[in-house]
């Protein structure tokens, strides 16, 4: 979601778990954010749920939403940063997902090509839709607005979490950096 200042602020879910990052941007309504704990702390793990395309992307298995978690190398603390059945546009307002493919998703663990295990992980969502102007009306007086799924959540988050596309991408200890995910949602 941009705030008055045309800045993007990234994923609702993922706020106070990244840091901005200060590389050129590709795109005016992308956001960017580097994945690091409160204490600094920037190394994970990778577990996901899909399929590996020919260049090791994580793309979805079927029809099955892909999931991505990052975890923590010291805690095992998993964070999540993408669930394709609940995160952007498609999945908020358009489509749903039977309950029984999006609760069988088991996570296995990422290697990237040169059998590294521990990244440093980097975030990108793009926001293209015209939020107030094509679904202000729809807002309930208290802020609220309906999903495609029935719960109500506030108009914000839907914002903030309704990007069209979203992106991963991981740098090994060697400063190999691997595009793991880039899913368009809209």
């Amino acid at each position: 979601m941009m705030n008055m200042y045309g800045v993007y602020h990234g994923p609702l879910y993922l706020e106070g778990l990244t840091s901005s990052v200060t590389e050129s941007k590709k795109h005016e309504v992308e956001w960017q954010g580097k994945l690091q704990t409160r204490d600094g702390h920037d190394q994970f793990h990778i577990f996901y749920y899909g399929d590996l395309d020919e260049d090791d992307m994580i793309m979805w298995h079927d029809l099955t939403p892909l999931l991505v978690y990052a975890e923590h190398t010291i805690t095992g603390e998993r964070y999540l940063l993408i669930d394709s059945a609940k995160h952007g546009y498609d999945a908020m307002l358009c489509e749903t997902y039977p309950e029984e493919d999006v609760n069988n998703r088991p996570l296995r663990p990422y290697l990237d090509i040169e059998g590294e295990d521990t990244f440093e992980v980097y975030l990108s969502a793009f926001y293209n839709v015209p939020w107030d102007e094509e679904f202000g009306e729809d807002v309930e007086e208290d802020g609220m607005y309906e999903l495609i799924t029935g719960e109500r959540v506030h108009f914000n988050e839907v914002k903030r979490n309704g990007f069209d596309a979203f992106a991963i991408r991981i740098r090994n200890c060697k400063g190999v950096d691997t595009e793991l995910m880039h899913d368009e949602l809209a």
